[in-house]
């Protein structure tokens, strides 16, 4: 007993103590995500978020190389394009393939379609962005001025603004006229999501900071408190940047920030063994992410973890590599891309609920 009670074994039983205590707050504290998901796995009985009620409605086969797709507002259409250069138009009520438009070249990296469903915007690796009447045979109305391959495109809500985006630049075009009304050049940025109005862009600089750019006034405003964030985009209202940033090598947190007060609404933490988000898309007041262990839904209020959508919720859907969400303004209709061969035998995926 003397030997344990002399000062040479007291010390290292201390450390060995507090190794093991620190061990098991670590595994404690990692563990809590898990519950948190468990109680709000869609399988669970208790569940009450409407979003657990997603099934899969259509399989869309006909278009193997597609690369991304878009969803008009009242989710009666949905195009899709890709390596193959054509554009698909997809009846969503009947998941028939209604026409097909061919490009005259280029690869189709990125699509956007307006609210009416009648205008399709494409941006290819042939540096042009091209404007297409889905409703005529008329050959699509041509923008050039991206000096690289032209990665994203969006169309602002009232269908009068398109933005673009190549490597080094952010283009702001007239619809109507095909005038480009503004331009926003940087050695090297990221353009990470763009309001429903075409009035804000939001892009990452080189250093990880995030910059607001007001297309109207031309004014790029540094968010100080979002940096280094792995996802940033905008919420529907375009009133709430929601970040996700990793903190640490086994966790991530989700933010919610008002833009205007310039104060977070909400951050929640999350193990990123669990629920490591690398899509995301928005509709009403939830963020519906795809992670490893299937869809989530997080809500925008508290950012806390809303439902998890496993595969016992959609046994047709191969969860590993569904992307390129899109979602309806009303939450009702979710649709992805997924495929064993990416680019090569790609399948559209479209889900409902109630």
């Amino acid at each position: 007993m003397k030997l344990f009670n002399s000062v040479k074994w007291k010390r290292p039983s201390l450390s060995i103590l507090v190794s093991i205590t620190g061990i098991f707050i670590i595994y404690i504290w990692e563990f809590i995500p898990f519950i948190q998901s468990k109680r709000k796995y869609c399988s669970h009985p208790a569940v009450e978020s409407p979003y657990c009620n997603f099934s899969v409605i259509h399989t869309l086969e006909g278009d193997p190389t597609a690369s991304d797709i878009a969803m008009n507002s009242d989710a009666k259409i949905l195009v899709s394009g890709g390596e193959d250069k054509a554009i698909k138009i997809w009846d969503l009520q009947t998941g028939k393939l209604e026409k097909t438009f061919s490009s005259d070249s280029g690869v189709i990296n990125t699509l956007a379609i307006s609210s009416d469903g009648k205008t399709v915007i494409t941006g290819s690796g042939d540096r042009i962005v091209r404007i297409w009447d889905i409703t005529s045979e008329k050959p699509p109305q041509i923008l050039k001025s991206h000096s690289g391959s032209v990665r994203d495109v969006h169309l602002s809500s009232d269908g009068n603004t398109i933005i673009s985006h190549s490597e080094n630049e952010v283009n702001v075009w007239d619809i109507n006229t095909g005038q480009l009304k503004a331009t926003l050049k940087l050695p090297y940025f990221r353009l990470k999501d763009v309001s429903l109005d075409g009035k804000t862009v939001l892009i990452q600089l080189s250093n990880s900071q995030l910059v607001a750019w007001d297309v109207p006034t031309n004014q790029q405003n540094v968010i100080p408190k979002l940096s280094n964030l792995s996802i940033a985009r905008l919420s529907l209202d375009g009133q709430k940047v929601v970040g996700i940033k990793r903190t640490g090598k086994r966790n991530f947190q989700l933010k919610v920030f008002d833009i205007k007060t310039q104060e977070f609404k909400a951050k929640q933490r999350f193990s990123r063994h669990l629920f490591r988000i690398n899509n995301i898309t928005f509709s009403e007041n939830v963020a519906i992410g795809k992670t490893p262990k299937g869809l989530t839904v997080w809500n925008l209020e508290t950012a806390q973890l809303e439902a998890t959508l496993n595969q016992k919720n959609l046994e047709d859907l191969n969860r590993e590599d569904f992307s390129h969400l899109v979602v309806s303004p009303d939450g009702k209709i979710l649709a992805g891309i997924t495929g064993k061969d990416y680019l090569k035998n790609t399948k559209i995926i479209v889900l409902q609920r109630p």
